[in-house]
């Protein structure tokens, strides 16, 4: 196997000429790669070549490219009532505008900055990606086909701003081919939706997927909003804007979607009506290791405590963490000499993390034989070093560009125990609506829940309480980290949202 060395860096860093000032609204703080041929700011007079206007029409949405078109710097897509037409095999009342990226792409960050049409129900603007011309096989596990719905607005009836986030496939299963879709006992699999505080026509909303081998998130203005492990969605999509009829104007039945008959002579109020997208963007993350440093860097741990370690990977879009050199991610707490010599060194391995794009790890260290950070030699000090192989060029080491070094080793805190959480406990684990933390000390601790990117979902402080009760209805499922700190001691506890 090639061997490969990539030195990442892991503050905030930016590669691609266009738009250099833009990145994903949910991930500032990670390394893309820009991709200017799937993305558009949309500020040409005229819509740009890499979009297909002219797509075939399907099911109960009829396209056509004059309704598709550039207005003041955005993306507009009309849909309007006119006479019946019927050269397409059915009667079609309303007609409305596709525009599609015709090179495909399965794995990176995409991200619209849209505005629902005036007309609201009746209407379904989406930005979606999907597969096409697939062939069929038979052969069992088989897919056919990949749809990832970033986002569709007034999909719900009389439900505006219930904002939908789906997913569909067909695969071979059992000897045939099957539509797993959401609203068809696909719900774990395939739905997501989140009731937006505001409604999607009444100004700009941001809206973001990021599809990775191991898992797709959904955002909302920066904010994850959904989450799915990604079983089937790995085949090349076109990203896509557009806006479909939804009801009253069209039903399922009997699991097809049916055009309603429409009176010609009744104008629908609403019509035309036009939805609006500011931007597309699209990255891909760049195979990186994310460290916050001022946790660490000349910041103090006394060495009764374990020094626990956190720190985010990602192998890159499309690739995922192999074992080769490392066993998964490994974190290497080092003593070294002034010439940068290795005195000693102590090395914790996660093997769970192999097939995994990303994610966050924790690594605790028992540092109660180490010498204190004064007393060590003139010049010598403690680094620690995590590191991983992504699949990138069948196996690239993935390593910390600026070393983190200048922790400091020190004496017991006076008055602090070994044990001072020893007795901390979260129930239920995982939960749906709330946990309930127990065995927190007599003193200010501060409880803070992080996603799997390292943000910070929820904070609270105590004082005093033996314990705490956290809301978590309003997260997304998932795995999140809990942190107990007080001024000297801190704990980690792995906590799953749904089951």
């Amino acid at each position: 196997m090639g061997r490969y060395l990539v030195v990442l860096l892991c503050t905030l860093c930016f590669s691609g000429s266009l738009f250099a000032q833009e990145l994903p609204l949910s991930h500032p703080d990670m390394k893309w790669e820009f991709l200017s041929h799937f993305s558009d700011e949309f500020d040409g007079a005229t819509l740009d070549q890499k979009w297909t206007t002219d797509v075939r029409d399907w099911g109960t949405w009829a396209w056509e490219s004059e309704n598709t078109y550039v207005n003041n710097g955005s993306l507009a897509i009309r849909m309007r009532q006119k006479e019946k037409r019927s050269d397409i095999g059915k009667d079609v009342y309303f007609t409305s505008g596709i525009a599609q990226i015709d090179e495909t792409i399965t794995y990176g960050y995409f991200e619209a900055r849209m505005k629902g049409s005036s007309k609201g129900q009746g209407t379904c603007p989406a930005f979606w990606l999907y597969s096409r011309s697939i062939p069929e096989v038979e052969e069992e596990g088989y897919v056919q086909y990949s749809e990832i719905d970033v986002i569709e607005i007034f999909q719900i009836p009389n439900k505006e701003q219930t904002l939908e986030m789906n997913l569909h496939t067909r695969i071979y299963e059992d000897g045939a081919f099957v539509w797993k879709r959401p609203g068809q006992g696909n719900t774990e699999l395939c739905h997501n939706s989140w009731d937006a505080p505001w409604h999607p026509s009444d100004e700009y909303h941001t809206y973001g997927v990021m599809n990775r081998v191991d898992s797709i998130f959904w955002y909302v203005d920066g904010v994850q909003r959904g989450a799915k492990k990604n079983h089937y969605w790995h085949l090349p999509m076109r990203i896509t804007v557009s806006m479909g009829l939804r009801t009253p104007y069209e039903k399922y039945i009997d699991g097809v979607r049916t055009i309603m008959p429409y009176p010609e002579e009744t104008p629908e109020p609403g019509f035309p009506t036009e939805m609006y997208c500011d931007y597309v963007r699209v990255w891909e993350a760049q195979p990186q290791i994310i460290v916050d440093y001022e946790k660490y860097e000349n910041d103090e741990f006394p060495i009764n405590l374990p020094l626990v370690f956190q720190c985010y990977f990602d192998a890159g879009s499309g690739h995922e963490v192999i074992a080769d050199s490392y066993n998964g991610i490994e974190a290497i707490l080092l003593e070294k000499n002034a010439q940068g010599d290795i005195i000693s060194e102590d090395k914790i391995e996660n093997p769970a993390v192999i097939g995994q794009q990303g994610g966050n790890v924790t690594f605790s260290f028992d540092i109660s034989s180490y010498d204190l950070t004064e007393d060590l030699p003139e010049g010598n000090y403690y680094e620690i070093i995590p590191k991983f192989t992504s699949s990138i060029n069948e196996g690239t080491d993935i390593v910390l560009d600026k070393p983190l070094k200048g922790i400091k080793l020190v004496e017991e805190y006076v008055g602090i125990k070994e044990d001072v959480l020893s007795e901390l406990s979260v129930f239920p684990n995982p939960a749906s609506n709330r946990i309930t933390v127990k065995g927190l000390p007599n003193q200010e601790t501060e409880l803070s829940l992080y996603n799997i990117f390292g943000g910070c979902v929820l904070t609270k402080t105590t004082v005093g309480e033996e314990s705490k009760t956290l809301s978590i209805g309003s997260l997304n499922d998932g795995v999140y980290l809990l942190k107990v700190a007080t001024s000297n001691v801190n704990k980690v506890i792995k906590i799953t949202k749904g089951n």
